[in-house]
């Protein structure tokens, strides 16, 4: 390799580690929810003991639980165990990289059956939704194989190994150097790709009215610019987040996003995605970022004085294992989105709702929803005031042609000749 493709790879390398770098959050470094600082530590190696901690830290227990549709038993729970294939493990490991080539449920263990403790609505085993065209690192492979244990900027457990496409290091980092577009209506294909709010394609090349996307396989796919998407990051706009917020009412509440709806956290998350802001899945680390407003509010008139006052849809309503995002005053009416199971009106009946739902404080008499805030912050300290910058001109022939001598599938790119454009 010539001293040119080393400085290119070099430098594309450097970029990825310090693309990868993230503040971390969490309280423990092998919660599944742990900001990794250290993220790109990944892209070398993990040993054994750290490792085995990751895939061990979590678990559940068979007293109590079901598997699908039958009590679990002891026996159940050590075979799942077992499929960890912990034993397995090399002193050092070195992870594979690679993309989801579609939505997937990542998992505590390695199975895809259903725990839980009685409704299985709530099933113990599923850790969150992961989007199409995520960036993994691969670090360790199920005993049957149908699984990979997986590390994502936000999370980290079991997915299908069949829907992740793996790619070489360099690739892998090109990949995400290139410009890109958010999606900001939900449920729609690219290719033969569902993705959703908040999903981030590669871009190849643009005119006025099309847009050329790479594909988790590695394909290309021409769209029409209808207004699904945004060029890079959205600035931020009150208009268009109510839009996308409004967009989601009546969708199914989905506890851990199984069946690839919302539940509360990924909901906030989603939309606050579309303007570049990565905010942790959870909402227990969710309420740690932002600014803080107030903490466990000492009266109504104190809780409401501060929403009269507080920014429409850049507040963030936190109940303890709640997130719930403010929407500003209409007719004099405090309004709030959500994805929730079910709230408790101030009559102190358990009121159903199970769907993302926009909800009016006063006229629905959930006005002492007070008593239960731990926190309201505001989250407008995470957008960038700065208009989103113009792709870069990426000549992508150039690039694939340096890196089309890790692997066949860099030299089939390599080959369809593509160039972005510089953008006017």
């Amino acid at each position: 390799m010539s001293k040119k493709i080393l400085l290119v790879v070099t430098v594309i390398l450097i970029s990825m580690i310090l693309s990868c770098s993230s503040t971390s959050v969490g309280k423990s470094k092998f919660s599944p929810y742990y900001f990794y600082t250290n993220t790109n530590k990944y892209l070398f190696e993990i040993s054994r003991y750290e490792l085995s901690k990751l895939i061990t830290f979590d678990k559940l227990t068979y007293k109590g639980s079901y598997i699908d549709d039958r009590a679990m038993t002891k026996e159940d729970l050590e075979n799942i165990k077992d499929n960890r294939n912990v034993s397995a493990i090399p002193s050092l490991v070195a992870p594979q990289v690679g993309f989801t080539t579609e939505s997937l449920n990542m998992r505590l263990y390695p199975t895809n059956h259903t725990i839980h403790r009685g409704n299985n609505k709530f099933d113990s085993n599923q850790y969150t939704r992961i989007s199409a065209f995520a960036p993994v690192f691969v670090l360790h492979k199920s005993k049957d194989s149908e699984f990979y244990y997986i590390m994502t900027e936000f999370m980290r457990g079991w997915v299908p190994a069949a829907k992740i496409k793996i790619y070489s290091q360099v690739a892998f980092s090109g990949i995400q150097q290139m410009p890109f577009v958010r999606v900001i209506k939900d449920n729609i294909t690219i290719g033969s790709v569902k993705y959703g709010i908040g999903d981030k394609v590669p871009l190849l090349s643009q005119d006025n009215d099309n847009a050329v996307l790479l594909t988790p396989e590695g394909s290309y796919t021409t769209v029409l610019k209808d207004g699904s998407f945004v060029i890079g990051n959205a600035v931020y706009d009150e208009t268009l987040m109510k839009a996308m917020a409004e967009s989601l009412l009546d969708n199914p509440y989905d506890w851990g996003g199984k069946e690839g709806f919302r539940d509360c956290s990924a909901y906030v998350r989603d939309l606050w995605r579309v303007f570049g802001a990565d905010i942790p899945r959870s909402s227990g680390l969710q309420k740690l970022v932002g600014k803080k407003l107030i903490d466990k509010p000492k009266s109504e008139e104190e809780f409401y004085a501060v929403l009269r006052n507080a920014k429409p849809y850049r507040t963030l309503i936190f109940f303890k294992g709640h997130v719930i995002m403010y929407g500003g005053m209409e007719n004099g009416d405090y309004i709030i989105y959500h994805a929730v199971n079910s709230l408790v009106n101030d009559k102190g009946k358990k009121i159903q709702i199970a769907k993302v739902a926009k909800n009016k404080l006063k006229e629905e008499q959930f006005v002492n929803i007070w008593k239960r805030v731990i926190r309201v912050s505001e989250i407008s300290s995470l957008i960038s005031p700065e208009l989103p910058k113009e792709p870069e001109i990426i000549e992508i022939t150039n690039i694939m042609n340096k890196i089309s001598k890790i692997g066949s599938y860099e030299k089939e790119i390599a080959e369809r000749n593509y160039t972005v454009t510089k953008q006017n």
